[in-house]
């Protein structure tokens, strides 16, 4: 990840959503620095309005995507009906689909893409029904990736929520608007703790970090690419609310379970 290239969130709901993207983006400020991904179950045969929808809850620029566009921060893009999302080099495409109408799951599709791509992408389910991003959300928690889920006894149609819940992936389980709020922790922590590395003294705290779990497990990380290491360290100090690596070093030095969870994400 580039140090200006956008965080990724991906969002996926279904029945109820258009409800609950309201809620959650009243709720988001608009200098997140994130590019947010929205997709949905759309009727294929009718004109969608959920960008003009949004555009009404949010100062963010919001748009439906009909081609290939350049994510950007502070944007927000919306699937076209009947098409898929397909992102690769910072681009995400509206592409046709390949599987008939009965067979198309566009959350998982898109959620796969982008746990191939963006390792660091957050990935959101609100309510809808059915199962589609469950297998998706998988695949983000897999590549490194932070899953956040709205908690289906709030969400209209539960059935999605639940679905994510049982791949046993989800880091935070919230309220629409707790979701929110936490999310924007998450991306202040993650631009801290991405930038960290670079700082002085924070090569040092990485060093302390592999050699405490080493301790620990016994797991030796010398195998690992430094990118990914820096990824699956950086996912942990966010979702531990910990800014920097020193930060993220002292809370692992003191709570014991903590090296067994950073090992748990390689």
């Amino acid at each position: 990840m580039a140090a200006s290239d956008p965080a990724i969130v991906g969002i996926g709901a279904s029945a109820g959503g258009v409800g609950a993207l309201r809620q959650f983006f009243e709720a988001l400020p608009a200098d997140s620095g994130a590019a947010f991904v929205i997709v949905l179950h759309l009727d294929p045969d009718a004109r969608s309005e959920m960008a003009n929808i949004l555009a009404s809850h949010t100062t963010m620029p919001v748009a439906q995507i009909e081609n290939s566009v350049q994510l950007e921060r502070n944007h927000v893009y919306v699937i076209a009906p009947n098409r898929r999302l397909h992102i690769a080099d910072g681009k995400i495409a509206s592409l046709p689909f390949d599987e008939p109408r009965g067979r198309r799951a566009p959350i998982d599709l898109f959620f796969r893409s982008l746990a191939e791509q963006h390792g660091d992408a957050l990935a959101i389910i609100l309510t809808g029904a059915g199962a589609d991003g469950a297998l998706g959300v998988k695949a983000i928690k897999e590549a490194g990736g932070i899953v956040l889920v709205q908690d289906p006894r709030e969400a209209e149609y539960p059935s999605m929520p639940r679905s994510a819940i049982a791949m046993e992936v989800p880091d935070f389980i919230l309220p629409l608007r707790e979701l929110a709020e936490h999310l924007v922790v998450l991306l202040r922590n993650r631009e801290h703790v991405y930038s960290a590395p670079h700082e002085d003294g924070e090569e040092e705290a990485l060093r302390h970090i592999l050699a405490n779990v080493r301790v620990r497990t016994g797991h030796d990380f010398t195998q690992y690419k430094r990118a990914t290491l820096l990824r699956r360290i950086a996912r942990r100090a966010q979702i531990c609310q910990k800014e920097t690596l020193a930060d993220y070093y002292s809370y692992l030095r003191d709570t014991a379970e903590e090296a067994q969870a950073l090992l748990a994400t390689f």
